[in-house]
């Protein structure tokens, strides 16, 4: 079935006629008809009301404080598989040092110290599977 469409380009006005062959159009013919300018008229303009926005949580600290123990937890920020523990109970950690390593997606990832202070509580081994936000060690 052939439809015929009327194209615009360059204010030249075109009759293109389309027919439609196993899913995809081809065009089977072109006419160029008599060039008119084009009349736009004036939108008419409505007074608009600003939206009020509205706050937005944003969760961007991987730590959070845990109440139990008074330390600070580290969380894993994706699921994925604990290659290498770098830190040991009862270790001294300063901020920016490694302590431990997340395989993700083929992918290692260093877990990275956020605060300085002794290791409470090491809650993960080598070869565990963590989830997104799972406690794997405390802080204090």
């Amino acid at each position: 079935m052939a439809r015929k469409f009327r194209v615009v380009i360059n204010n030249k006005e075109y009759i293109v006629e389309v027919e439609e062959i196993g899913g995809s159009p081809i065009v089977q013919s072109v006419q160029q008809t008599v060039e008119k300018p084009q009349q736009v008229e004036k939108p008419q303009q409505l007074p608009v009301q600003a939206a009020k926005p509205e706050p937005v949580k944003v969760e961007q600290r991987r730590e959070q404080v845990a109440p139990k123990t008074g330390g600070v937890e580290v969380k894993a920020p994706m699921s994925g598989l604990i290659v290498k523990v770098h830190v040991s109970e009862g270790q001294q950690v300063k901020r920016g040092q490694k302590l431990l390593v997340l395989e993700a997606m083929k992918m290692e990832n260093d877990i990275i110290s956020e605060h300085e202070g002794t290791v409470l509580k090491v809650l993960v081994k080598e070869g565990d599977n963590v989830e997104t936000q799972q406690t794997l060690l405390i802080i204090g």
